[in-house]
């Protein structure tokens, strides 16, 4: 029998990600039973004891905590699954001439975000800019999330992350309970392009939608819970209500700004906004010392922020 390993179109341009390696998801996990101590009331011993469908899981590195979960629980290391998501890009029909590869983590490990830009897939954006597909795989050992691949994109001009709004953008998905099966999701990944055209189709209706400041002020705020500015705004302009609360409303602040700027360029529509919107949740940093360790995990979620947001668009 032969040992040859079989050659995928991608082979080559996966290859040249798996030579740079893992960046900081570089790490091993390991698996122990949760235990606790007990103390009886007969006596001042000390004994302990074992949760019986309870497991650690933790970094062999540096022993941190990752997350504590059920024995059904598969963790997968995040090196694992960046191996897997490069095997699926592997797999799949998609060009990745030019590919290229971003790996963040965040909460000590727990947490994996891996970005692949695929700029052979681009087409042309409302405004004349260009886009080209983007694919989110995310993982967790805390249980925050599964094994994801989502479609997205990167707009040329902006380099913000377009987040895709038109109904399911998850082109794979597996729980934590099961296997990962790599040559199923080569299969679905393809998606991603159907997904991309369907997304086009809403930019062009974003941008022939008019959106009054008054408007756009209040689904800025609605966003990022804010609903005290827009009772202030009733009894002062917007800008007013932004500049005075600068200090405490920096997520106001930012996409309120950032869609100024960006109407004088695209027009005062909802394509304006929702630039704006992906503005802040590419670009903007975090506020707090905590929240700046974990910025992947944050950006992540103000991704799904914007995605709520302008879901009604679609």
């Amino acid at each position: 029998m032969s040992n040859i390993t079989p050659m995928f179109q991608n082979y080559g341009a996966t290859q040249s990600l798996r030579d740079k390696g893992y960046g900081s998801a570089d790490f091993d996990i390991a698996t122990v039973p949760l235990s606790y101590e007990a103390r009886t009331d007969e006596c001042d011993e000390i004994t302990e004891r074992m949760w019986s469908s309870k497991s650690i899981i933790y970094r062999t590195d540096n022993a941190k905590e990752l997350g504590v979960h059920g024995h059904g629980y598969q963790a997968v290391a995040p090196r694992k699954m960046i191996d897997s998501t490069r095997s699926i890009i592997e797999r799949s029909d998609l060009n990745t001439r030019d590919i290229e590869e971003t790996i963040r983590t965040s909460h000590d490990g727990a947490r994996c975000f891996v970005q692949y830009n695929l700029p052979a897939h681009t087409y042309e954006t409302p405004d004349g800019d260009t886009a080209s597909l983007s694919l989110l795989a995310t993982s967790s050992i805390d249980g925050t999330f599964p094994f994801m691949i989502s479609a997205a994109a990167i707009q040329s001009a902006c380099t913000n992350l377009q987040v895709f709004i038109g109904g399911e953008v998850a082109v794979y998905k597996a729980k934590h309970t099961k296997s990962l099966n790599v040559e199923h999701g080569a299969n679905l990944i393809v998606k991603a392009l159907d997904v991309f055209s369907n997304e086009r189709d809403l930019w062009s209706y974003m941008q022939s939608e008019y959106v009054s400041s008054d408007q756009a002020f209040k689904e800025i705020c609605h966003a990022v819970g804010s609903p005290k500015l827009i009772e202030e705004s009733q009894h002062h302009s917007p800008s007013a209500v932004v500049d005075k609360n600068r200090g405490t409303g920096k997520n106001v602040a930012y996409i309120w700004d950032a869609f100024h700027k960006y109407k004088v360029r695209l027009g005062q529509n909802r394509w304006a906004l929702y630039n704006a919107f992906t503005d802040w949740s590419t670009h903007s940093g975090a506020y707090t010392k905590a929240s700046n360790l974990n910025i992947a995990s944050v950006r992540a979620n103000r991704q799904e922020i914007v995605r709520k947001a302008f879901a009604r668009a679609a």
